[in-house]
């Protein structure tokens, strides 16, 4: 190699550095979360999701057994993060179809590299709007979100858009803080008022069908759309 390619080497590989650095973050692990209700701090919030004592409070196996659904179900983990609960649904679902539903990217790649290790295939990721979750109309058995519900603006409006994506005796499965419960999940600040939560649910059209006493931080509620609405 020559004085003059040397030279051009030393000047071009500074630049190159400096270009690789400016547009890693846009392709890397260290975006900020878009979640505006969400840790800024994606990799760190993914960890805390997973940790044995967040999995132990939240259940998962035996939520996932009291929603008695069909091998063959349709559902949706809405806010699914890296996976509580998609893995264990697909494992159960092995003839179904489970839509992950998140509107984190880095959340959905780490389910993605989740569900390589375990070898699953009925698992369908989708990355979400804040105002839709983009899943089929009338196609779903269930529709399941874990410390999710408060993540949503305008949630009166957003659940009534959401009946449309249940088929004829679907559910909506709702796991979420108690009011002022400490928790392995989210902050207690995240926790919506007593009463709330069923008021809301009301107001877009959906009626109590059982209250599960599982948890001892979490409410767990299973909600149909109303008959008279």
């Amino acid at each position: 190699m020559n004085s003059a390619t040397l030279g051009r080497f030393a000047i071009g590989l500074p630049s190159l550095l400096w270009l690789l650095g400016s547009v890693g973050p846009a392709f890397g692990q260290n975006t900020p979360n878009r979640d505006p209700h969400g840790p800024r701090d994606v990799q760190s919030y993914i960890h805390s999701l997973m940790s044995d004592e967040r999995i132990t409070d939240l259940k998962p196996d035996r939520v996932v057994a009291a929603l008695m659904l069909p091998e063959d179900a349709i559902v949706a983990d809405l806010g699914s993060g890296p996976g509580v609960f998609t893995v264990p649904l697909a494992k159960a679902l092995r003839r179904g179809i489970v839509y992950a539903v998140d509107v984190e990217p880095q959340q959905l790649d780490a389910l993605r590299q989740r569900l390589i290790e375990e070898d699953l295939h009925n698992v369908v990721p989708v990355l979400a709007s804040f105002s839709t979750p983009h899943l089929p109309p009338a196609r779903l058995n269930l529709v399941l979100l874990v410390d999710t519900y408060h993540h949503i603006e305008d949630r009166i409006e957003y659940f009534r858009r959401l009946r449309a994506v249940l088929r004829p005796g679907g559910r909506i499965a709702i796991i979420e803080l108690k009011a002022g419960e400490p928790t392995n999940g989210p902050p207690v600040e995240a926790s919506l008022p007593e009463g709330l939560r069923q008021e809301e649910l009301q107001a877009a059209g959906f009626s109590l069908l059982r209250a599960f006493d599982i948890h001892e931080h979490h409410d767990f509620e299973l909600w149909v759309p109303s008959v008279s609405f």
